[in-house]
């Protein structure tokens, strides 16, 4: 029996060997440059170049709401690294290509915000403040398209055209003398050039043949936690529903981080833009065609269509693609997985997470000059993608929770995973007894009052993830995000048999130790503790 099992054991090992150690014949035909930048897209989808970014982009049926012009106003809600403003880019280019295509404004929140200084006094006045400056960037467009007009209409959108120009000088004053310098003889009335909703509404009646599209990305991109901003940017979206129910040819798409949006619970008018987001999630098979078809689109940009395989489909050949840029198994943990597997996990399922990982390792693999990225490379360069996540938590939910990067911090040489009772026993010895529960910052606008809110805001903000492995049970589970168990590590449901385990993306920055075993026991020592007392 024991020469059998060892036998089975070296052929299983030489047969990996041979898989992670290809030889020079057997390497693929086609070549990766893995310095080459654009390899794994640009990380930012409103950056790259339209028609790459075609060529990689993955459709769902859930992006069907967005993509329809019917529906006048859309909002694309996610986490940071989703793909909010790829989904915005890739619309605004197909309609740009249609045979008639319609007036397509491209903008960001901090660039309206640019036009005129908001107001903060009450909701109302605010949500006039956005109706304003909407119109104003329309105007500006429409004056562009329309170029020198010659009918009292046209001719203030032009002159509307110029304001953005003219912000640092005399707007009356460069006006009067731009009317002047056209030699149009048009008497033009000067208040009009305040009232650009007026104006917006004269120039689709004018022109009531084109349709307006104006994406909006990034509208919370500056914002912080205060009463200011969530009047602010929540009352941008009451303006934008409002305005596409009053101009039937405007069409208007936005985005907004979800950690932003939950934020918003003053507003109850929100409640009526809820039937209008489009929530951003991707599934496995979503992100693996989204690398291999980055693997295709980098193909058909370097190399000839003869040398291509005309047989290689993102979908049906996702592994035959992904086969040119990694091996086809590595090992990962106690076992040899395919190298999507780890990709996948330490991405966090953004595929902005996975670009940046595929790139460093890429980067890696060139410097060793590898030909294809395995599990060293990855290995390798996990510090420093370890790093960027963190610094993308912070940035991401600091607004939710001025203390999170201590919180975050005090998880540093520790270990990787735990119970619910030695989760909260963490958080009280390592972060509330050395700040002092008086000085806990509020959770969500909430006031802190027990450990529970704190292990559960980092279930929610994905620092900690859920576990189903226990000890063999459940072999092929994966972890549990708070997307899908949203009531756990609450009052209510603590943690329902699971066991609680920082995200491995976040480790190696902190110098959080394996997995142990030792998990597992902490949680069947403190049960045997609980029937005990009873």
């Amino acid at each position: 029996m024991r020469v059998e099992k060892s036998s089975r054991h070296r052929r299983r090992h030489q047969s990996t060997k041979r898989v992670l150690n290809l030889s020079e014949g057997e390497r693929p035909a086609l070549q990766i440059d893995f310095a080459d930048g654009a390899l794994f897209g640009n990380d930012a989808g409103e950056d790259e170049l339209p028609e790459v970014l075609e060529s990689y982009f993955v459709d769902q049926s859930g992006f069907r709401n967005f993509h329809a012009q019917a529906n006048r106003f859309q909002i694309a809600r996610s986490r940071k690294g989703m793909g909010k403003s790829a989904l915005l880019s890739k619309l605004a280019y197909d309609l740009e290509r249609q045979q008639e295509p319609p007036i397509v404004i491209r903008t960001t929140g901090e660039k309206l915000i640019g036009i005129l200084e908001p107001t903060y006094k009450s909701y109302l006045q605010t949500q006039n403040y956005w109706t304003k400056v909407i119109c104003a960037r329309i105007n500006y467009e429409l004056g562009k398209t329309l170029g020198f007009a010659f009918t009292e209409n046209d001719m203030a959108l032009v002159e509307s055209a110029e304001v953005a120009g003219f912000k640092e000088r005399n707007i009356v004053g460069a006006l009067i003398q731009r009317v002047k310098s056209s030699k149009i003889p048009i008497e033009i009335n000067i208040k009009e050039y305040n009232n650009h909703e007026e104006l917006l509404k004269r120039a689709l009646d004018t022109h009531s043949t084109k349709t307006v599209w104006l994406f909006v990305d990034d509208i919370d991109s500056t914002y912080i936690d205060s009463p200011e901003q969530q009047m602010l940017v929540s009352t941008f979206f009451s303006a934008c529903r409002a305005l596409v129910r009053d101009f039937h040819n405007l069409n208007i798409r936005v985005s907004v981080r979800t950690d932003v949006w939950s934020n918003f619970k003053k507003n109850e008018d929100l409640d009526k833009c809820e039937q209008y987001v489009t929530d951003i999630y991707w599934t496995e098979t979503d992100l693996k065609s989204i690398l291999s078809k980055k693997i295709y689109s980098y193909f058909e940009r370097n190399f000839s269509k003869e040398a291509i395989p005309l047989s290689l489909d993102y979908k049906s050949d996702a592994d035959k693609l992904l086969g040119y840029a990694f091996p086809s198994r590595v090992r990962w943990g106690n076992t040899f997985v395919a190298p999507f597997r780890p990709i996948r996990i330490l991405s966090a399922g953004r595929p902005r997470w996975m670009s940046q990982l595929c790139r460093l390792a890429g980067m890696e693999a060139d410097k060793n000059k590898k030909q294809l990225v395995g599990i060293a490379e990855i290995s390798a360069v996990m510090k420093k993608y370890s790093r960027l996540r963190l610094n993308d938590i912070y940035k991401e939910h600091i607004h939710q929770f001025a203390g999170l990067e201590k919180l975050i911090e005090s998880f540093s040489n520790s270990p990787a995973r735990y119970d619910t009772a030695s989760l909260l026993s963490q958080i009280a010895i390592k972060y509330v007894n050395p700040v002092g529960a008086g000085n806990v910052p509020e959770i969500d606008g909430v006031p802190y009052r027990y450990h529970m809110q704190l292990a559960h805001f980092l279930y929610k903000v994905g620092f900690i993830v859920g576990r189903r492995e226990h000890e063999g049970l459940y072999p092929n589970a994966d972890f549990v995000r708070f997307e899908e168990r949203t009531e756990l590590l609450t009052e209510s449901v603590q943690d329902d048999g699971l066991l609680w385990e920082v995200h491995p993306s976040y480790r190696d920055a902190l110098t959080i130790g394996k997995v142990r075993r030792e998990a597992v026991r902490q949680r069947d020592a403190s049960r045997s503790r609980s029937r005990d007392l009873r």
